[in-house]
């Protein structure tokens, strides 16, 4: 009997235990999953009641920002288009997406769509890393939903996902094709402005400005030089109905972009910062960043002396090739390019002379180590040449031989023709300077 009545109250006890824990869990006297619904719900209103859609940017783990148009109905399908290329930016994409509680409300996009082309692991698609595409995300958590903005988390890779509400106007831009214009024309000023800037402060007066448009990148790019040394901040960004949006701010000391507009009837861009400052991004004739602080990396490695003068040659040089040309050719040959390579790693640099005899093409290299002060004044000490023939080692003597005896500086110039040219000018004679494609 006493077990029975003991076997009793444990039995009591347990559901009294049960039912505290699920009073317990109640927030505002509800389940959580009885809360999960109903954002699930709030989440789905707020999806579908966007009369006009949604602009969608996306930022990868592999990858950079990407812009997208989304309108979703209440029958589970949704349309798009992304700024990935010239098709998906006009052609409308419809498949499905589901609302569903897993580990809280989330958005799965259970259809193959744009958003799929970023995270395919076949890199032929869209030039994605073999296995893991751009390590993107096609099913998202909630986040938040603030005013206009919906805020989502990929599941798998944690990309950012912003909804931003569209209006009429937006709309019919991404409906008409204005994606697709967008990229074109930014794309065109940017090929053409490499030497875009802000104004910086005291200690740095220009902060040069940049972008990568390549679909794996997708990212822009502050630099500048401090105390002799080049630092460079770094933004992923997307494509807007009118410029540029960045999920965290790119930022240079206490300037910080948020979003950069395009105003293509005045050929400018102008960034707002996180305090709603405006700054225009200006145009420069010339790079901000030192020649010599980037040659010899990954920026600059080579400066190529075409056959063609170039009307930013000095009269002593232009005289120096003009005898190397006329030497060969009394010996058969022709004097073709002269590259001028260098290495910063390892401090060296090498001269590399083409000649022709007939159309049969022969390089000679001419190796030399430098040193080079902090201002970019270069010491070039030769080291060697495997080059055996005479008549060209006697040809280009003169050329060897001053880059053996001289000290050197580099920059950029405008050439009247050529544009944008790197030069390399003598110290110990600054009448003698030479310049060409840098590459």
């Amino acid at each position: 009997m006493k077990i029975k009545i003991l076997s009793i109250f444990c039995l009591a006890l347990a559901l009294s235990s049960c039912k505290k824990g699920s009073e317990d869990l109640m927030i505002d006297g509800k389940l959580p999953e009885l809360r999960s619904q109903e954002s699930l719900e709030t989440y789905g209103k707020a999806l579908t009641s966007a009369s006009n859609g949604w602009a969608g940017y996306l930022f990868t783990e592999g990858g950079g920002g990407y812009g997208f148009y989304m309108d979703f109905n209440d029958q589970d399908r949704v349309n798009m288009l992304a700024e990935i290329d010239a098709g998906t930016a006009t052609d409308i994409m419809e498949s499905t997406y589901r609302l569903k509680a897993v580990m809280g409300p989330s958005l799965i996009f259970d259809t193959y769509n744009y958003l799929h082309l970023l995270a395919d692991p076949n890199s032929d698609v869209v030039g994605g890393t073999a296995g893991v595409g751009f390590k993107s995300d096609f099913e998202f958590e909630f986040s938040s939903l603030k005013g206009d903005t919906v805020k989502l988390v990929g599941k798998k890779r944690r990309s950012d996902l912003f909804l931003v509400k569209l209006n009429a106007e937006q709309q019919d831009f991404y409906l008409k094709g204005g994606l697709k214009t967008l990229v074109s024309d930014l794309t065109t000023y940017f090929n053409a402005n490499k030497n875009l800037y802000i104004t910086g402060n005291a200690e740095v007066s220009k902060v040069q400005f940049s972008v990568n448009m390549a679909l794996n990148v997708k990212k822009a790019f502050f630099t500048w030089v401090e105390n002799g040394v080049v630092k460079t901040a770094e933004a992923p960004f997307a494509y807007t109905t009118n410029g540029m949006f960045f999920n965290k701010p790119l930022v240079f000391n206490n300037i910080a972009f948020k979003t950069i507009t395009w105003d293509k009837s005045k050929n400018l861009l102008t960034a707002t910062t996180t305090t709603g400052k405006q700054i225009d991004i200006l145009r420069g004739d010339l790079p901000i960043i030192p020649l010599h602080i980037l040659m010899g990396t990954d920026r600059f490695k080579t400066i190529t002396v075409f056959s063609t003068p170039f009307q930013t040659w000095s009269t002593s040089f232009t005289a120096m090739r003009a005898t190397m040309s006329t030497s060969l050719t009394l010996n058969t040959r022709r004097l073709g390019n002269i590259n001028f390579i260098f290495n910063d790693e390892i401090k060296q640099m090498k001269i590399t002379v083409t000649t022709f005899r007939s159309i049969l093409p022969t390089v000679s290299e001419f190796v030399y180590n430098y040193t080079k002060t902090v201002d970019g004044t270069y010491d070039f000490e030769f080291v060697n040449t495997e080059e055996r023939t005479a008549v060209i080692l006697n040809a280009v003597l003169p050329l060897t031989k001053i880059f053996n005896d001289h000290k050197f500086t580099l920059d950029y110039k405008l050439d009247p023709v050529q544009g944008q040219v790197g030069s390399i000018t003598s110290v110990d004679d600054p009448n003698y300077y030479l310049s060409g494609e840098l590459k």
